[in-house]
């Protein structure tokens, strides 16, 4: 990045002015910039704060004159422009680890819960093959197809009353059965 070249036209008055900015200009970048740069591991970011200290300096250029000592002036500007870009950068730091720490977690967890779902449904499986044949076809036609008692009872040529005690019978087995997951999931 080039030197800034802050001779903004002003009035004859402010010609003064402007030429004592450039001479301070002119004396003090390389110095600010060697400062800047001590602080920071960029010569862009160090750049960039020794050109807002000018800016600075130039916003107040009609105080300068109660500046007690300009040099000190410079480097407190320049310093604390630093220490400022270096608190900012540690809190973007912070939030992006614990950003990341945070989807690791979320990863972790649906890692987690699918491993858990398909152990799940692989022991359900399990279960409803253990199940007798007319209990295993009654149980599958009322919670996989979703067919009611009275539909079941028709289909599979038994009494509604047989297709409640069968229901009953699956959900005893498999309560049974999942008893790991069940106190797990609740």
């Amino acid at each position: 990045m080039e030197k800034a070249n802050l001779n903004i036209h002003k009035t004859s008055a402010d010609s003064d002015n402007d030429s004592l900015f450039d001479h301070v200009f002119r004396l003090y970048y390389d110095k600010l910039l060697h400062i800047a740069l001590g602080y920071l591991n960029c010569k862009e970011d160090a750049e960039e704060i020794v050109q807002n200290t000018f800016l600075k300096l130039w916003e107040r250029r009609k105080q300068i004159d109660k500046i007690a000592n300009l040099n000190n002036y410079l480097y407190t500007l320049t310093k604390n422009g630093c220490l400022d870009l270096v608190k900012h950068q540690k809190i973007k730091i912070g939030y992006s680890r614990q950003h990341q720490t945070m989807q690791q977690e979320f990863i972790n967890d649906q890692a987690a819960s699918l491993l858990i779902e398909n152990e799940l449904k692989s022991k359900i499986d399990q279960s409803i093959e253990l199940l007798p044949e007319k209990c295993r076809q009654v149980f599958l036609k009322s919670r996989v197809e979703g067919l009611k008692r009275n539909e079941i009872a028709t289909v599979l040529n038994i009494s509604p009353r047989t297709v409640d005690n069968h229901i009953a019978n699956a959900l005893k087995h498999m309560k049974f059965h999942l008893r790991d997951f069940i106190s797990f999931l609740f």
